[in-house]
């Protein structure tokens, strides 16, 4: 079973997949009720919403856990940990926003858990898998691809406007932005622990 997770700061148009099981996440509740997206579950601390959202919450869904705020870990991994029989979770959201340390506690997710993925209006985030063939098609919309890696491993690249054989691909090392594929089918082998990052965003992009 896929579950989608709607998290503070995500986009309002969100394109949800029909028979998933979809959670709000604290103040993303609000949001996923505010455009008309029927949850399953609530869940958080929601020490970022009013005590009147808070009763809209409790009165317009059925499932709603609420955490304490004092505890040891973000209310996303709570819920990756406590739906933890998902095939695969959407995160939306989590990638924007005013603080940044939600943004390497999010990233940190991807790394720790193999079927995260996190989504937004111009960005996709998930592990990089030891082999990937990826169809350009498939990813069209986005012009950028890049990888990061989370310790020391090596990366071959293949399709790509830059391509690499066999790099020793290191921690803390920058090489691998903003590449793009070139192929039909691109393939990358990778030994290691890392991250994948599809952009969508150009200077020059009109919107």
């Amino acid at each position: 079973m896929i579950y989608e997770f709607i998290l503070p700061f995500c986009e309002t148009n969100l394109k949800l997949l029909p028979n998933s099981i979809k959670v709000g996440i604290d103040k993303g509740t609000i949001i996923a009720l505010n455009n008309a997206i029927k949850l399953d579950y609530a869940l958080g601390d929601f020490d970022s919403i009013s005590d009147l959202e808070y009763l809209k919450v409790k009165k317009e869904i059925k499932n709603v856990i609420k955490l304490n705020p004092i505890k040891d870990e973000t209310d996303t991994e709570y819920a990756i940990k406590m739906f933890n029989t998902a095939s695969k979770i959407i995160i939306h959201g989590g990638i924007k926003g005013k603080r940044i340390e939600h943004l390497l506690a999010n990233l940190n997710i991807v790394l720790k858990y193999d079927n995260i993925l996190f989504q937004d209006d111009e960005s996709l985030v998930f592990k990089l898998p030891n082999y990937l063939e990826i169809d350009k098609l498939t990813y069209l919309d986005y012009k950028y691809i890049s990888f990061f890696a989370a310790e020391n491993s090596i990366i071959d690249l293949k399709g790509f406007k830059y391509n690499l054989n066999y790099y020793h691909f290191n921690k803390f090392d920058n090489l691998c932005i903003s590449n793009e594929i070139e192929a039909k089918k691109a393939t990358i082998k990778f030994n290691g622990t890392g991250l994948i990052i599809f952009s969508k965003n150009d200077y020059n992009l009109q919107f």
